[in-house]
């Protein structure tokens, strides 16, 4: 049954997202069942959180992938410290003035009056909006499965090529998770931002050129070869 839906808990100050999650029935009001890090941060809050319903009448799988999609969204475009998130180091983001945090015990400090939230002056109805939105999720999609081919020829010989040179294979590897880092990336955008991405796709060649100039053998230099031949493919394009 369609009987699923996915949601977010905000900050009811600043908008920040905290936490997203799928459920069914009262799950989105629960307070029970939370992982350590929402419970000390609604345990923070001096009024209780915002709850937003993103999408409903979902089928379980369906509504696993959208929480996955807006996961991704927010980890890469946005500053939101959300609890269900894998931490990661804090760091100050100079251009726009937004503090990414995980140090839950300070986040409520009087130097954070003057941090500015992507959604902080956004109604309801707008946040809902911009995260349902994914403008190039069905091109990058497409070009994912182009890139999968390559992708799946390196799992298929995956011990053959390891064999060849263990530090170029690394290497190899590490290009092609970064290239599906980088997909990933700008799938979940809400940006309609194409042209970046084959930018950003272009250094990636370069990375890949290092390979080459390290002169792989047999399958490694094929494998070298397929990946430039098709970035250059999708540059021209």
């Amino acid at each position: 049954m369609n009987d699923y839906y996915v949601y977010i808990h905000l900050n009811p100050t600043t908008n920040e997202i905290f936490y997203v999650g799928k459920g069914k029935g009262h799950r989105k009001s629960a307070k029970t069942s939370r992982n350590e890090k929402w419970t000390e941060y609604v345990s923070k809050l001096s009024e209780p959180h915002k709850v937003l319903v993103l999408k409903e009448n979902l089928s379980e799988k369906d509504a696993l992938d959208l929480e996955k999609k807006v996961l991704k969204k927010i980890d890469f475009h946005y500053d939101d410290t959300t609890t269900n998130i894998a931490e990661s180091e804090p760091d100050w983001n100079e251009n726009s003035g937004i503090l990414i945090k995980l140090d839950f015990g300070n986040i409520f400090s009087e130097s954070d009056k003057t941090i500015s939230y992507r959604f902080q002056n956004l109604t309801d109805k707008e946040i809902i909006k911009s995260l349902l939105d994914f403008p190039n999720e069905i091109k990058l999609s497409e070009i994912q499965k182009e890139f999968d081919l390559i992708c799946d020829f390196f799992h298929d010989n995956y011990d053959k090529l390891e064999e060849i040179d263990d530090d170029l294979f690394m290497d190899i590897e590490s290009a092609l998770d970064s290239i599906n880092d980088l997909i990933d990336e700008y799938k979940v955008s809400d940006n309609e931002n194409l042209t970046e991405f084959l930018k950003d796709l272009e250094r990636e060649r370069f990375d890949v050129e290092f390979i080459l100039d390290e002169k792989p053998k047999g399958m490694q230099k094929q494998i070298a070869k397929r990946i430039i031949n098709w970035i250059d493919e999708k540059i021209k394009k």
